[in-house]
């Protein structure tokens, strides 16, 4: 499923002054914490139809709200504006006549010695070209920008002009004021002027680049943000492009962080409309194209809104968003990586207010093991919890962010695993004992479909007649197909029915859920000659590195032939698919590699399956079987879910979880006697009437 992730951050003048002092001490501004949440927010993503918006909230002028990632492209787009303008000059004329021209302006401006304080041979030697074309742009274009070179850059003497009166030579008289009394004539060109050295010429050219410095601020002081609309809804891609100033760059560098504050620090610490922000965030989730996506609002605050606490909870909740609340706060955590049931009596107003706008989970939602590896406490009070963070240092949001968006955004929620036929989630891990295999001539398509056969007949429990292993499916399928490349789509086609599969193609959305219910999936795609030199380079270099697709398409030109390879998909994580090749243990990472997403390599999927009209019917009494002797051993390993309590969604009341009757689609409450589907609910209910059906 498609996601639509939005994105609130604090930039208030309250964020500054309630957390600034503490994080600055821990070595960073926590505004730069704002862009860092917003890339680990959309590292989950691997498919280009994900979406997502950042909005700011707290600019000192107007818009209060403004869009964060637009806003940074804009001021990119100034940027490049100017380096062009920068750039022409340079293509137009050489070092020695940009100097000339800029050495002219200067003395129409109040530096008429100019030329004979900087002398030419002077100038070239410690100007570069760069330095000269920026200075002739910003003498060209402003008068202020000029005024205050000669002023604060150049010294007294490029200013100054020897004057004639009463027949003597007075010197030292700057051009500046009504030195042009009566009686006063300049003399220029006098052999009294002194000459500047290569020294003090270059701490002018210096501080004339602070000076284009200083103006290149000023000026993004009365830039102007970009106000909330639908363009603030872009592709992940598009979005991490912004962050990075690249694409396929893997890390937002503490230095590119620092470029993105400087970019929009005229913009931030001002009031916190945060009420204005959600409801900027309900008219985003509202477009129709979105209506079928996974939706998640993460707020970054202070729980210090200035215009109103009355946030549209309801109306977003309408609308299938989950909510994420962040609270950062400079006061002391005694446990800081702690998701809450209930509010805390002793928290203060702010923590009570982000509190109440996240959302509730049920905890078979949420990863458990994952968490609890990382040190995070878990409160399941009543079956469910509170996406809710408490943060008081920066090194804590990454952790954050992965936490709420494997919390907020699981496939795997528990009542999803027990609607599986083959019980693979609990009991089988055939598919992670499985190395990569060395292909002969053409034969990928061979290995890679083998890989996924041998896999799913090995997934059926008591196998009826057993089944062949992976050499022998391979030498089948040479045998039949040659040595010299097949359509991988035909093998699989007219193979999976000899064996009781079943094979059809799926797009990348299809194969991760493949994946998930621990089904590897064969993958083809096709590269040009260039693309497959980068491709061999890369992972000869990087045998564990992700490629991205900027990486692959960075060469045009190779002698190399174009073709088709097909692999075997075998899982994925929050950055990557993890693919396994045919060219043996010894290439890359033992084998296997990764990419970035789908789109990277152009993955086509075929998906191989088995379903239960597939299973003979001795098959299915072995999974009976199996099954009662799985469930009978997690019965006993829960045993606390004999004393669990489970509130109905019909009445609200909590009951014993074993009180409960029924089954999965049709649970009956012991306290209202309604029936609800455990199945979409989930919860600890779920499990116990499964198991005790497979124990039955």
């Amino acid at each position: 499923m498609s996601t639509l992730i939005g994105i609130l951050v604090d930039v208030s003048n309250s964020m500054r002054n309630s957390v600034g002092g503490r994080v600055e001490e821990e070595g960073g501004e926590w505004a730069k914490s704002i862009f860092k949440v917003v890339d680990e927010l959309i590292k989950h993503d691997v498919s280009s139809s994900n979406q997502t918006f950042a909005l700011a909230v707290g600019s000192p002028s107007h818009p209060e709200v403004f869009d964060l990632l637009s806003t940074v492209r804009k001021a990119k787009q100034e940027v490049i504006k100017e380096q062009a303008q920068i750039g022409d000059i340079r293509s137009r004329a050489n070092k020695r006549d940009m100097l000339d021209e800029a050495l002219t302006i200067l003395e129409r401006n109040g530096a008429p010695r100019v030329r004979h304080w900087g002398k030419m041979d002077v100038l070239l030697k410690v100007v570069d070209d760069t330095t000269a074309a920026a200075m002739l742009h910003y003498l060209q274009r402003s008068c202020d920008f000029t005024k205050k070179f000669v002023y604060e850059c150049l010294p007294r003497e490029c200013r100054e002009l020897n004057l004639f009166h009463g027949g003597k030579v007075i010197r030292n008289v700057a051009t500046e004021g009504a030195f042009f009394a009566a009686g006063y004539v300049p003399i220029v060109g006098s052999t009294l002027q002194s000459h500047g050295t290569e020294g003090s010429v270059k701490e002018a050219i210096k501080k004339g680049e602070r000076l284009m410095a200083a103006t290149r601020q000023s000026e993004a002081a009365e830039f102007q943000c970009v106000d909330v609309s639908k363009i603030a809804i872009m592709s992940v891609h598009d979005a991490s492009e912004i962050l990075h100033a690249s694409v396929g760059v893997q890390e937002l560098t503490n230095e590119r962080v620092d470029e993105l504050l400087e970019t929009i620090e005229p913009c931030i610490y001002g009031d916190t409309p945060l009420m204005k922000a959600m409801h900027h965030s309900v008219d985003l989730f509202s477009y129709k194209e979105f209506a079928n996506h996974q939706k998640l609002l993460f707020i970054l605050s202070d729980g210090m809104p200035t215009d109103g606490n009355d946030p549209p909870l309801q109306t977003l909740s309408n609308l299938g968003v989950t909510m994420v609340s962040c609270f950062i706060t400079n006061q002391k955590l005694s446990d800081p990586r702690h998701l809450y049931s209930i509010q805390d009596e002793h928290w203060q107003d702010p923590a009570k207010f982000m509190f109440r706008m996240s959302s509730t989970i049920t905890t078979q939602k949420i990863p458990r093991t994952l968490f609890v590896k990382r040190g995070w406490k878990i409160d399941i009070d009543n079956n469910e919890t509170r996406l809710f963070f408490q943060v008081n240092h920066p090194d804590v949001i990454k952790d954050v962010c992965d936490m709420a968006k494997k919390g907020a955004l699981s496939q795997d929620a528990l009542s999803d695993m027990l609607s599986t036929v083959d019980l693979d989630i609990y009991i089988n891990k055939s598919s992670d004992d499985f190395g990569a295999k060395r292909q002969h001539g053409g034969t990928c398509y061979a290995n890679a479909s083998a890989a996924v056969l041998h896999l799913a007949m090995k997934r059926i429990i008591g196998r009826d007649g057993g089944y062949p292993d992976f050499f022998e499916l391979r030498r089948e399928l040479i045998a039949k197909y040659g040595e010299h490349g097949a359509p991988t789509k035909r093998v699989l086609e007219e193979v999976c029915p000899k064996y009781r599969l079943e094979c059809k193609e799926v797009d990348a959305t299809g194969a991760m859920k493949a994946i998930s219910a621990k089904q590897p999936v064969v993958a083809r795609f096709y590269l040009s000659g260039a693309q497959w030199e980068r491709f061999y380079q890369f992972y000869e270099q990087n045998p564990k590195g992700i490629l991205t697709r900027s990486y692959l398409d960075s060469k045009h030109h190779s002698t190399n032939n174009p073709g088709g390879h097909a692999v075997v998909l075998t899982s994925y994580d929050a950055e990557s698919l993890r693919l396994m090749n045919s060219w043996g243990d010894d290439w890359a990472d033992n084998g296997f590699f990764r990419v970035q997403n789908a789109d990277v390599l152009g993955l086509k999927f075929f998906d191989v399956f088995w379903t239960l009209d597939n299973l003979s019917q001795k098959e299915k009494r072995a999974y009976d079987q199996h099954g009662a002797e799985i469930a009978a051993k997690l019965m006993r390993s829960l045993q606390g879910i004999q004393a669990a309590k489970y509130k109905c969604p019909l009445c609200t009341v909590e009951s014993k979880v074993v009180d409960y009757s029924g089954h999965l689609l049709k649970t009956k409450c012991p306290s209202c006697c309604g029936t609800f589907n455990a199945n979409e609910a989930g919860g600890d209910v779920a499990l116990n009437l499964y198991l005790t059906s497979l124990m039955c």
